[in-house]
């Protein structure tokens, strides 16, 4: 049995998917029933409903599974109690491996989020506990948060343009976890960076230019506007000004739909404080100092095949979501 914690969110969903191909028996925890509904329609073969910070939750998704997959919500700050209850009722419930989600760069201790990776990383190396490490890069998908925006030619984010990133898709995330979690054992002990490609918003925007045929321009929203939404005013004219003169008329009703999902990035107003102003200091050491890839060629050896590169990932997401991608052979 392998469980899967946060199941219903972006990875845990495609990982879910991936390991019930395989005929894997798969126990999913989610928050609500709601989800428990999408993990069963994913191929969960059992599901635990709960919240990750109760033992009681933890213990009913450790009994019986002899691998897990660990990765917590963003809006939870502190994941040290988790990981001692991790650590202290596992090995009792039968488990015999962990694969935990991490974050690219743990080092960076200025970022709450990766501190506390970092933390709870090195809690699972002196717990003996046979583990493997995920550090995955900046998600692809963290950009489609602004998907009616660039349908009307924009691309605003509370990062400047000129910072590089490296990116990662999710699904290809997914996968190699899906590979490890199969034959857990020969990656023993291992820490794997999960980078594609380092980029500006600038590059990405010229990307998304190709793919849905007219100009998309990166803006820099201020990091401040995630805990104070007026931040974000001195922005909008030229959010507005570059809309309508990449896509005039049409950008009318996508700048109201992006502004509409824009007022709750994340659903950020359910967060507690400490994780949005958490949040609201990652993006600003991003917006100064962007967040280097790492090593770029583990991804392909876990792969087996090149992962997505950026290029690709919004040519599908573009279909996906019902917007055919400019044939670049026309």
């Amino acid at each position: 049995m392998i469980t899967v914690t946060s199941a219903a969110g972006g990875v845990g969903r495609l990982l879910i998917r991936q390991l019930a191909v395989q005929n894997v028996p798969i126990r999913a925890v989610v928050k609500n029933a709601a989800q428990a509904a999408t993990t069963r329609q994913d191929g969960a073969t059992e599901v635990v409903v709960g919240d990750l910070r109760s033992a009681e939750t933890l213990d009913t998704a450790l009994t019986g599974a002899d691998v897990l997959y660990h990765a917590a919500p963003t809006q939870i700050i502190d994941e040290r109690p988790i990981i001692d209850h991790l650590i202290a009722s596992g090995p009792p419930n039968g488990l015999q491996h962990i694969v935990f989600h991490s974050v690219i760069h743990p080092h960076l201790h200025q970022l709450t989020h990766h501190h506390q990776k970092d933390i709870a990383e090195g809690l699972l190396r002196e717990s003996g506990i046979p583990t493997t490490v995920l550090r995955p890069s900046h998600y692809m998908q963290n950009y489609l948060e602004v998907w009616e925006f660039l349908q009307a030619g924009v691309m605003p984010y509370p990062v400047s343009p000129d910072s590089v990133m490296g990116v990662v898709d999710v699904a290809d995330v997914a996968e190699a976890a899906a590979n490890i979690l199969i034959d857990p054992r020969s990656h023993t002990g291992r820490t794997y960076d999960l980078s594609t490609v380092e980029l500006t918003r600038h590059e990405m925007a010229q990307i998304w230019s190709r793919v849905l045929g007219h100009r998309v321009t990166a803006i820099r929203i201020p990091p401040s506007s995630l805990t104070n939404s007026l931040n974000v005013l001195p922005a909008l004219a030229s959010v507005i000004g570059h809309a309508v003169r990449s896509t005039k008329l049409h950008s009318v009703g996508h700048l109201a739909r992006g502004a509409q999902a824009a007022s709750n990035p994340r659903d950020m107003k359910n967060w507690p404080p400490d994780a949005r102003e958490a949040y609201r200091t990652m993006m600003t050491y991003y917006d100064g100092h962007g967040l280097p890839a790492g090593d770029l060629t583990t991804l392909p050896a876990l792969l087996g095949h090149a992962p997505t590169s950026y290029e690709e990932f919004a040519r599908r997401s573009s279909a996906e979501r019902g917007r055919t991608p400019v044939d670049l052979h026309r």
